[in-house]
């Protein structure tokens, strides 16, 4: 069987672009495949759920907001359409993803077809969240809110409790985590801080300080020896971002010579239909006035 090369996917206001990557991290060509339009006023994100199903999330003009699933990323279909704000949807397992709204959490184990409200408790405003393996059938949720406070849940059968508070922080802020079961990073303003027991309370401690506002924080893999790729927003009216890679779990941090100007997302590249493990980021920049942005991939040195 022919290994299965993996894709960057972007997205417009109404339509999705992919295109394959080649074995060195660079494209195969230039052409991208773009599908036709989704309805809504705007498409937030997308998602791969399982082989070759992906996932969009669009916000209509009148604030619903609606989640459409394709098997071929040019025709796409409704499967869930929500009254309230939906902050960002979390992969579980294959075919297997939760949302976090205004009012609640959601999930699907049937790769889209059909979502259930979860019983969590009382449910943090969450746009960023680590889901980490505990065993075959239950996983740590490690929840970023609004609020600027740190949650855990073990799910399914758990509730939200809060496990870190950096409220305190005046400055600006970023709601920037990412772990697996070796240990959770999060950013507060200029201060990385680590949790060695995936994110459990009395876990947290301030690792070290950065030149700057830590922005995003994404790992490339939950293995034993992950790496993460963390974005440092400038500060004294700095128009610039910076990447760092770190290995050891945030104590050493390695500056990355590729980017020197605002970032708008960083995605991790996972392959599939192998066992290699290939640390992969795409870097998207911030938009332009004329509508363009800067695609940048990026492989560990």
């Amino acid at each position: 069987m022919a290994e299965e090369l993996p894709k960057i996917i972007l997205s417009s206001s109404d339509r999705v672009m992919s295109r394959a990557l080649g074995d060195e991290g660079t494209p195969t060509t230039d052409a991208w495949q773009v599908s036709g339009p989704i309805p809504g006023a705007r498409i937030v994100n997308t998602w791969q759920i399982y082989n070759n199903i992906w996932l969009a999330l669009t916000v209509t003009e009148g604030g619903h907001y609606c989640i459409y699933r394709t098997i071929n990323l040019q025709s796409y279909t409704l499967v869930h359409d929500h009254s309230t704000r939906i902050f960002n949807i979390f992969y579980v397992d294959d075919g297997h993803v939760v949302f976090a709204a205004e009012d609640g959490w959601w999930a699907t184990t049937d790769t889209g077809r059909t979502w259930s409200e979860l019983s969590l408790g009382e449910a943090p405003h969450i746009k960023a969240a680590a889901v980490i393996p505990l065993d075959g059938s239950r996983w740590a949720l490690v929840a970023y809110g609004q609020d600027h406070k740190i949650y855990y849940c073990e799910y399914p059968g758990g509730t939200w409790e809060e496990t870190y508070d950096a409220s305190s922080w005046n400055g600006k802020w970023y709601p920037a985590l990412a772990g697996c079961a070796v240990g959770v990073l999060a950013g507060v303003g200029d201060q990385l801080i680590r949790s060695d027991r995936i994110g459990m309370p009395d876990s947290w401690y301030v690792l070290q300080k950065v030149n700057g506002i830590i922005k995003s924080i994404v790992i490339s893999n939950q293995s034993t020896t992950p790496t993460f790729l963390i974005v440092v927003e400038g500060t004294n009216g700095e128009d610039i971002d910076k990447l760092y890679w770190t290995h050891d779990m945030g104590d050493s941090l390695v500056a990355d010579l590729n980017r020197a100007s605002p970032v708008a997302a960083v995605q991790s590249v996972t392959p599939t239909g192998s066992s290699e493990i290939q640390t992969v980021f795409v870097v998207l920049g911030k938009r332009t006035p004329d509508g363009s942005s800067d695609l940048q991939i990026i492989t560990e040195e």
